[in-house]
């Protein structure tokens, strides 16, 4: 018998199609283990503790021996957070009333007992360490702990929040909640060594740490826990405990803001430690934390039916992150002879992968017909537009054809970052191969997000009002904004020489380049623009700037020298645009500043006009004209018209910005800056601006109508001009620099008041001259520094002057 006889015969060889499929089922099943296996690997564990000074010393030996040893066994990256609470109830004193003893005990019963931890050790501020003289001690205290360990003391300065990377995807963010909860009237200078220096702010970069880190796991340490089961004692229910409760409504306040920004986002888990147990709690999107457990433990009522747990013996918490985002937590009881865990729970991942998501393969042509809105959501009965006006609703609905944008076609190869947004507005931001980075903006604005950021920021409400009253009408008040209008604004812009982001308007399908993000983006109109950073510096369109500043940070520059100064001229001239197209929510957060070194080593700021989303206002109807009678921040609404009727109601938001920047120009400087407006923006200018729109909104009645009062607008220009300047120089404020500053003001006849500023060389920092018939006060901020002022002449009808000094004054 031949070789291939014997081998057709092979009852093995015949069933080789069988064999063949089983073993494709087998390896596909091992594939399919070593892949799940993989994703839930371990990439880190953070050990959680809290109230060391409240416990004995045996069980902070018991406690803090246990950690470390576990730590020893880790094969990934740990890292251990203290989180508050680790000085005595009196803080950490001065050098004069203890210090030495406080120090000796963190050093023998603290930082010795956690020195072999294997990994990352972390401090974060909670009550204990604000009561003695904070927030100087606790810098003081900052500089003890990592001197003497290898620990590090987060946020530092008595700051209020620092981010840091775990690696892997993991963020930390670190709060320290006392920072917010404290009267600020009994710390003058609470904010001087940080960047952030009120409350909001504080709000604003809490949110935008959790949009800059939403593809990874988001750890929040902060003393006092965001969500608790623990029970109030009846003495705390009956006359509350201080402001350590969230019966307090400064706590109260910072706890409801902290869940309901947390709430808008995946994968977030807070670590607490202030009460006295060991709880998990899960709750809708996010889970919570506490590790605080003491001798005398406060007991809790967890619903255990949510998978929730309390614990009342000696221990500590545990996380452990996985690859894929999930997340395991155990509480762990500690005993003499090790520990046991008493509670385990995976925490599953929230953000959607890939795999979850899906678009359409066929492509759109290069153009499709689209509106804003729906015609339903337009169709409005004669009753409500006499309430509420006719604003642009018909357009908002009406369909034109527009440019269909595939991002992929773009150059760069554009990697999607994440989502982001304002108070209103949905959007999405790219990244290209140079690292410049680019922002799609949506045109139908979010009213669930703007009543969740600017209404109720201290309840989680956006899932409650989908679909609601309250949602439409904030949707229908939206259409008193012409929807197009920032792409011919960019046109009058450019035109005037005005840095803008350089917005184009495109219908954006969903696809393959918006990855996980095609749940909640595509098919609709979009703004597509270069986002306005210092990581764009080198664009053109900004003018190729040596860097990038938001208002905040240029407002810090300022303080600092008076070598660093606002182009006044082009300030003026992008106000006055503003004006111009009626534009009237220009608040600090629409520009952004281009720097540019001169050879002298001083640095000129021009601006950079940005999110163009109220200009030619429709404001009509009867209850709109009822609330700018009652309400003075509605009176900036104005309806579009051949002039602005109050200029000072007009800018109300942009007011601050005025006065900050616009220091030392006169009339004749805003009369230079009408006049080459009137002379650039010409008939055929503002025709050019609007024909980039496309052909059927070009043609449409509405646009011939803001032509035509735009071009009126433009005649009265001047006369807006001089009503506002009369009304800034009404006010004034003189600042001086941190620096050590001499003060000369001159009083002068005629009502004439002059006032130098000097540095401690002589050097003539800022000279201005104000006169009693134009300004009715004037404020003059040494800020900090020894500053010297000094009042010298006599003279009738004097301008009234306040004198305010900083820290050394």
């Amino acid at each position: 018998m031949s070789f291939l006889t014997r081998l057709q015969n092979n009852k093995i060889l015949k069933n080789l199609p069988f064999l063949s499929f089983i073993a494709f089922l087998i390896s596909s099943s091992v594939l399919a283990q070593e892949n799940e296996t993989e994703s839930k690997e371990k990439v880190h564990s953070v050990y959680i503790t809290s109230n060391t000074a409240l416990r004995s010393k045996q069980s902070n030996d018991l406690i803090l021996g246990e950690i470390v040893k576990a730590s020893l066994k880790e094969e990934d990256s740990a890292t251990l957070v203290l989180i508050g609470n680790f000085v005595p109830k009196n803080g950490y004193p001065d050098k004069d009333n203890g210090r030495e003893n406080v120090e000796k005990d963190l050093s023998e019963n603290l930082l010795a007992r956690i020195n072999d931890f294997k990994g990352n050790i972390v401090f974060t501020p909670g009550y204990h360490e604000w009561q003695a003289d904070a927030p100087d001690n606790i810098d003081d205290l900052e500089s003890f702990l990592q001197d003497n360990s290898r620990g590090k003391f987060w946020p530092n300065d008595g700051c209020p929040i620092e981010s840091e990377s775990l690696g892997d995807g993991v963020q930390l963010i670190l709060i320290d909640s006392q920072w917010y909860v404290e009267n600020w009237d009994d710390h003058p200078y609470i904010n001087n060594k940080c960047e952030i220096k009120t409350r909001a702010q504080f709000r604003e970069e809490f949110n935008d740490e959790l949009e800059d880190n939403q593809k990874k796991t988001v750890l929040v340490a902060v003393h006092h826990p965001v969500m608790t089961n623990t029970r109030l004692s009846f003495w705390e229910k009956m006359v509350g405990a201080g402001n350590q409760t969230r019966r307090s409504p400064q706590l109260g306040e910072l706890m409801g803001i902290l869940e309901t920004i947390a709430r808008q986002y995946n994968d977030v888990i807070f670590l607490s430690g202030q009460d006295k147990n060991l709880q998990f709690i899960h709750d809708d999107k996010i889970e919570q934390v506490i590790a605080g457990i003491t001798e005398k433990a406060s007991k809790a009522k967890p619903d255990e039916d949510d998978g929730n747990f309390a614990g009342y013996e000696m221990g500590y918490a545990k996380l452990n992150i996985n690859r894929n985002g999930s997340s395991n937590i155990e509480m762990h009881k500690v005993l003499p002879s090790g520990t046991e865990k008493i509670f385990s729970k995976e925490i599953s991942r929230e953000r959607p992968t890939l795999e979850e998501v899906s678009w359409p393969e066929t492509k759109l042509g290069a153009t499709t017909s689209a509106s804003v809105y729906t015609s339903e959501e337009t169709d409005k009965g004669g009753f409500h537009k006499t309430i509420w006006g006719e604003h642009y609703r018909p357009l908002y609905s009406k369909k034109f054809e527009f440019p269909v944008l595939y991002l992929d076609t773009l150059p760069g190869n554009l990697q999607v970052l994440g989502a982001g947004g304002g108070h209103q507005s949905r959007s999405l931001g790219f990244i290209d191969k140079d690292d410049h980075e680019y922002t799609l903006r949506a045109l139908e604005k979010s009213a669930l997000q703007f009543l969740q950021t600017t209404v109720v920021t201290t309840h989680y409400i956006e899932d409650y009002l989908e679909n609601t009253i309250a949602e439409r009408y904030v949707k229908d008040f939206y259409t008193t904004a012409f929807p197009y209008g920032t792409f011919p604004a960019g046109k009058f812009m450019d035109e005037l020489g005005i840095f803008h982001p350089n917005s184009e308007l495109y219908y954006v399908p969903k696809q393959e380049a918006l990855g996980v993000y095609n749940e909640e983006y595509g098919d609709e109109l979009y703004m597509f623009e270069a986002h306005v950073g210092d990581e764009n510096k080198d664009l053109e369109i900004f003018g190729n700037a040596d860097d990038i500043l938001n208002t905040s940070d240029l407002m810090l520059e300022m303080r600092e020298t008076k070598d660093v100064y606002v182009d006044e001229a082009m300030f003026i001239r992008a106000r006055l645009l503003d004006m111009l197209l009626g534009d009237w929510d220009r608040h600090e957060g629409q520009y952004e500043w281009a720097e540019f070194e001169e050879e002298n080593g001083k640095k000129r700021y021009l601006p950079i006009a940005k999110d163009r989303d109220q200009v030619f206002p429709r404001t009509d109807g009867f209850a709109l004209s009822m609330l700018r009678l009652a309400s003075p921040p509605i009176r900036a609404m104005e309806q579009y018209s051949e002039t602005v009727k109050r200029p000072k109601w007009f800018n109300h938001a942009g007011y601050p910005l005025d006065k900050a920047f616009i220091r030392n120009a006169n009339w004749q400087d805003w009369q230079e800056q009408v006049n080459y407006i009137e002379n650039n923006i010409t008939d055929e200018v503002i025709k050019d601006a609007f024909d980039v729109l496309p052909e059927g909104i070009v043609e449409d009645a509405y646009v011939d109508q803001i032509k035509a009062t735009m071009k009126a607008r433009r005649e009265n220009l001047e006369d807006i001009a001089r009503k506002y300047y009369k009304h800034l120089a009404e006010f004034d404020m003189f600042t001086g620099t941190e620096k050590d500053d001499k003060f000369l003001i001159t009083r002068k006849s005629n009502g004439l008041t002059t006032i130098e500023l000097k540095n401690e060389d002589g050097e003539l920092l800022a000279e201005k001259s104000y006169n009693s018939n134009m300004t009715r006060e004037v404020w003059i901020y040494g800020l900090d520094g020894d500053d010297e002022f000094k009042i010298v002449g006599e003279g009738s009808n004097l301008v009234p002057l306040k004198i305010i000094g900083g820290e050394e004054n």
